[in-house]
């Protein structure tokens, strides 16, 4: 058995863990919907060539 330090240092990784995975996943829809919005609007698209 662990000492109750030892406990509570794996709950705090787990907890940060789980914080930047929460991060990374909003950072990454947020940029979907960035992606989304611009084929919409149409600014993705390449100049017409001619």
């Amino acid at each position: 058995m662990g000492t109750p330090a030892d406990y509570t240092v794996i709950v705090l990784l787990v907890a940060v863990g789980v914080g930047l995975w929460t991060a990374l996943d909003r950072l990454a829809q947020l940029q979907r919907d960035v992606d989304a919005l611009k084929r919409r609007a149409g600014i993705d698209e390449p100049p017409p060539q001619g």
